[in-house]
């Protein structure tokens, strides 16, 4: 079969709500993917391998966070914007553009990462070069897929996903047949982001934008990167964090975190889908329809992920020991934090995407509120970890979540003129409720039917009110005034 490359001005005829669902498949398979390598190395090579493993890649996905990570929601939004003015030339050269500038970015991280690692962890500089490789694949493949959404051909991204999938669960569990248990583990996702990277790579770019485009679009990358270090790149900071207490105990911490970790990608992806659509109305200046879009997709959120995030908060003991096999028991204690600060982050995304996707300043107020959540995180670490450990982590990071969570939404209610007063009542309500349940099973002894009984009544309680909001979000097509969807 002839490779062809992406399309970058022929987007696949895909409407918003089937986006959405592709965008789920594609969460699926990254995160399932990196699961299932996580879980077979945790099993296979045990909690001090698993833990050096985990704090590695934790390292070069916060690196990744320099920059390289927000050129994806900038292809996106570049290139839709590029789209609905029909200007083909545009889409190339903005393509071409950032390309560039994530493999610059890229190429100085990568040299700093084996220095980091050794000077600071005390490892190997060969192990530090491992991670350079995954931090030059996680950088080059997330920037793809940022085309492939701005470009409007997400179904080519989830089909190669797939491909890559095969391949990096394959290869990990091919090396632990070979009796591998050690650094060399983080290759196969690497192998795998790397093979995505070129079948996805924007090969026919070319040309340049005008210096004005390229002043805006390098903005608005540095400052989403400002944000995403302190917003993204907390979770994984909070990795380290349990790295520097011992690599058994980024083994105990990692479970939970990679446990949650598929779902946080949910926040990142369905902006993607969301922002070619807010960055059109923020051009057009349809405030309404802006409106209509954000407060319909924080409704879908809230109705699908209180019963689920909330059910696996409550039912931590018994989900951890299922996964996990029983040999992770601290990892029960920390899931309930990550399942409300994953939560309230997942929710605020829609919100997130409405501001980011507007005016150029508006990235000062999600900087400064990401850094500001990430304040009360070390605040909080400083505090906790030395009486709780990496309990004390977990709950650090909730901490700095629901601070730039809530603030970033509270910001939007008001730039939008959103009517949230009752929905924002109705989420405060179900984040104590989880909050409460979760501290009545953890404070009692293991019951496991017990702990799935109250999730399931949870859950169907909460999803009950909201079933016409899900019809709703779930069968969403755009009114017959807006620009057709791509």
């Amino acid at each position: 079969m002839r490779f062809s490359p992406v399309e970058l001005d022929n987007p696949a005829p895909t409407r918003t709500a089937h986006k959405g669902i592709l965008s789920m498949v594609t969460i699926g398979l990254q995160g399932g993917t990196r699961f299932a390598s996580n879980w077979l190395i945790s099993i296979f090579a045990g909690k001090v391998v698993f833990g050096l493993v985990a704090t590695a890649s934790a390292l070069a996905f916060y690196l990744n966070t320099f920059w390289p990570s927000s050129a994806q929601s900038a292809a996106s939004k570049f290139i839709a914007r590029a789209r609905g003015k029909g200007d083909d030339a545009q889409i190339y050269a903005v393509a071409r553009h950032l390309g560039v500038r994530v493999l610059q970015v890229t190429a100085v991280l990568a040299g700093i990462a084996p220095a980091v690692w050794a000077l600071y962890y005390g490892r190997p500089v060969w192990e530090g070069l491992c991670i350079s490789a995954m931090l030059i694949t996680v950088g080059t493949s997330q920037f793809a897929r940022g085309i492939h959404f701005g470009a409007g051909q997400v179904a080519r991204g989830t089909r190669i996903d797939v491909v890559t999938s095969v391949i990096g669960v394959g290869a990990t569990a091919v090396l632990l047949a070979a009796g591998v248990h050690n650094m060399l583990l983080t290759l196969p996702l690497t192998l795998a982001m790397g093979v995505y990277t070129l079948l996805c790579w924007p090969w026919t770019a070319h040309g340049r934008p005008e210096r004005a485009l390229r002043s805006e679009i390098d903005k608005f990358v540095t400052f989403g990167a400002l944000g995403s270090m302190a917003s993204a790149g907390m979770l994984q900071v909070s990795q380290l964090a349990a790295g520097s207490i011992s690599t058994a105990a980024a083994g105990e911490y990692a479970p939970a975190l990679n446990t949650v970790t598929p779902l946080s990608i949910i926040a990142g992806a369905m902006t993607l889908v969301l922002f070619p659509s807010m960055a059109e109305a923020q051009g057009a200046g349809d405030a309404e329809r802006l409106r209509r879009t954000t407060d319909l997709a924080t409704r879908g959120f809230i109705a699908a992920l209180v019963p689920i995030f909330g059910a696996m908060a409550i039912a931590a003991r018994p989900i951890m020991d299922l996964l996990w096999v029983g040999r992770y028991p601290e990892s029960g204690r920390l899931l309930p934090a990550f399942c409300l600060a994953l939560l309230l982050q997942n929710v605020a995304s829609p919100a997130i995407g409405s501001i980011t996707s507007g005016p150029q300043r508006n990235m000062w107020y999600s900087m400064l509120l990401s850094w500001a959540g990430f304040g009360t995180a070390l605040g909080c670490w400083a505090i906790l970890m030395p009486r709780l450990g990496i309990l004390g982590i977990a709950v650090g990071y909730l901490a700095g979540a629901a601070v730039t969570s809530l603030s970033l939404m509270a910001l939007a209610w008001r730039f939008n003129g959103q009517r949230w007063a009752g929905l924002m009542a109705w989420l405060a309500f179900a984040v104590a409720i989880i909050a409460g349940l979760s501290w009545w099973r953890q404070s009692q002894p293991a019951d496991h039917l017990l702990d799935i009984g109250v999730a399931f009544a949870f859950a169907a309680g909460s999803v009950v009110p909201w079933l016409r909001t899900l019809r709703t979000f779930v069968t969403a097509r755009r009114p017959t005034s807006d620009p057709p969807d791509a």
